[in-house]
């Protein structure tokens, strides 16, 4: 009789050569290459775990396409490298939709019912469909104009405000990114929610940090009640307390944008405690990328002399100091005349982002004439591989240069369409424009009134193995700590005379 190893042998390269075959057969000719098939529909989960984020450069690295298939179990992902590629994707998007993929983390992340689910999932790519609707509803609140300039006021207001505490206490020793994230939460939730803003609470805070790192659990449906236990508890604890913020119509105080959100719940149907549920999606978008971007921002400005020295200079040029000694800076001037803070920031972006555009094929797709997408396969387009691309940013795409993004007379400008920090096309982030308003004026003032030193001595560039892989921007693994000492006992007031400008953050500003 055949021994067991005999038999074992026998059944794993039978497996094997069955997979091939059905590799084999289910690959139509004219889809993108399949790659990483040592083990079919095995391998390519292996790399991904193992690899993590850099996963899309290694393979980028290895076999140099523009576009490439990934065969999973039960699923094809095509990865898109080549940034004209990813132009058309975006011309696409009723064909190739992202809207389909808003309509299952509904259901999953946020736990709307039946029928509010059927009323988000219904006719995704339909013209007057919720999904199709929300961005014509939320437009106005979050382009230049006065609900965007009410809440950046607000929001900044909250920051100042707690600087000047902090400026009064003299050196204190901070935990950065803790620090960070708690001031960026409270100013932004400030400025979207109003005086009745849930966050205020600390245990609303709290839950919402016990909820993010879980999020992946719920989006991917991997029995969140049960592997995800404490972050499905406090979830439901801020759907009660959003329950209560909208019944009691405090959302009527809030901005411009909240109102909007609760409009178009209101006029397909859906009522005031699903839209409590909606609200967790709400926050999401607000909070899980603006957070460790304020806190990255902070660390290349300050970990680095040089960065520091010329964001400070140029800052310095715009401030005012009147006879009694108080410094003023006006949000219009850091908006519109420091092309090195806003270079910083875009580095910034395209240094730590992690994120990946992606769509779903409604239908069979032969994209640019030549490469078949599936109906039902899963399109992605990775920030990384655009932000790590030399022949785009030059050789020296591994250091963070914070000049890079300042215009300089005869040079041609990189396309910017590689510029993935926001997304693009009709995922273009619509909140762009509040973050990064906050986030730079946030920097500035810690800039021009603080100095932050490391407790050990010198700076480390934190690990992000551990974190969430929703995030677009990574959280540390570990925190710095740093001694924050003001650099004077002056008054700071910040100005908002013409502060309603736009600024040229991702390809469509720069079109427009």
């Amino acid at each position: 009789m055949p021994s067991t190893f005999v038999l074992a042998a026998g059944v794993v390269a039978a497996t094997y050569v069955f997979l091939h075959a059905l590799l084999r057969l289910t690959q139509d000719t004219k889809e993108p290459p399949s790659l990483g098939n040592t083990i079919p529909f095995v391998t390519p989960m292996l790399n991904m775990a193992s690899k993590g984020v850099r996963f899309h450069c290694y393979m980028r690295d290895k076999y140099n396409l523009p576009i490439y298939t990934l065969r999973m179990p039960w699923m094809r992902i095509y990865i898109i490298n080549s940034t004209p590629l990813i132009t058309t994707v975006q011309s696409q998007f009723k064909a190739l939709s992202f809207a389909a993929i808003e309509a299952s983390i509904a259901a999953n992340v946020i736990g709307v019912n039946k029928a509010t689910n059927d009323i988000i999932g219904s006719d995704v790519n339909k013209e007057g469909s919720y999904l199709m609707s929300f961005p014509k509803y939320v437009h106005s609140a979050l382009s230049a104009g006065p609900g965007l300039d009410a809440m950046n006021r607000r929001s900044i207001q909250v920051i100042t405000q707690s600087l000047d505490r902090c400026a009064q206490g003299g050196p204190r020793t901070i935990r950065m990114f803790e620090w960070v994230r708690h001031e960026l939460l409270l100013a932004t939730t400030e400025g979207v929610y109003g005086p009745k803003n849930p966050f205020r609470d600390p245990v609303m805070e709290n839950a919402w940090y016990t909820f993010e790192p879980a999020a992946m659990m719920f989006v991917l449906n991997l029995l969140p009640r049960v592997f995800a236990r404490e972050g499905y508890k406090a979830r439901e604890y801020m759907v009660k307390v959003w329950e209560q913020y909208f019944e009691q119509g405090s959302y009527k105080q809030g901005s411009e944008l909240i109102q909007t959100r609760v409009k178009i719940n209101d006029d397909f149907h859906i009522d005031l405690k699903e839209t409590a549920r909606i609200e967790i999606g709400g926050s999401q978008a607000i909070l899980t990328n603006s957070l460790p971007g304020a806190f990255w921002m902070i660390y290349h400005i300050f970990s680095n002399p040089t960065v520091l020295k010329d964001v400070k200079a140029e800052l310095f040029k715009g401030v005012q100091e009147d006879d009694s000694g108080v410094c003023t800076i006006d949000l219009s001037y850091v908006k519109g005349s420091c092309p090195i803070l806003l270079s910083t920031f875009k580095e910034m972006m395209r240094v730590n982002a992690s994120s990946s555009a992606t769509r779903i094929a409604m239908e069979d797709y032969l994209l640019n004439g030549k490469y078949l997408l599936k109906k039902g396969s899963t399109i992605m387009m990775p920030a990384t591989v655009q932000h790590t691309d030399r022949l785009i940013w030059g050789d020296n795409i591994d250091e963070f240069d914070h000049m890079r993004f300042v215009r300089k007379p005869g040079t041609k400008r990189p396309n910017p369409v590689a510029f993935r920090g926001f997304g693009g096309g009709t995922t273009l982030c619509p909140g762009r424009h509040f973050a990064s308003t906050e986030i730079l004026m946030y920097s500035a003032l810690m800039v021009l009134r603080f100095d932050l030193e490391p407790v050990e001595g010198k700076w480390f560039t934190p690990r992000t193995t551990k974190s969430p892989l929703i995030n677009g921007l990574p959280v540390p693994d570990n925190d710095i700590s740093v001694i924050m000492r003001p650099t004077s006992n002056k008054l700071w007031n910040v100005s908002f005379s013409g502060y309603d400008q736009g600024m040229e953050i991702a390809a469509e500003d720069i079109e427009c």
